[in-house]
């Protein structure tokens, strides 16, 4: 019996070291949590920040009547049929 008794506490304190460590890992995770809702916050003021910028800019170029070419560099070339050619020599 006295064998029974002495696994009965070793689990036991196995049990409270777990659940210990479990609200341990709770409050780093909210707290983890609370710094990851700040970043987002001032990120997204930033960029609407940014975005207010770029509207005020586009206003001003309108105002003024400019007109602005902007190459279109995130888009593919035409697909051809035929394969690209060297350049002749």
């Amino acid at each position: 019996m006295d064998e029974v008794t002495t696994l009965r506490g070793k689990l036991a304190i196995q049990e409270e070291q777990m659940r210990a460590q479990g609200e341990q890992m709770k409050e780093q995770m909210r707290a983890q949590d609370e710094q990851m809702k700040a970043q987002l916050r001032v990120q997204s003021k930033e960029v609407r920040t940014y975005a207010e910028t770029v509207r005020d800019l586009v206003r001003a170029i309108q105002t003024a009547g400019l007109q602005v070419s902007l190459p279109a560099s995130h888009l593919d070339p035409p697909s051809t049929s035929e394969p690209p050619h060297p350049p002749d020599t």
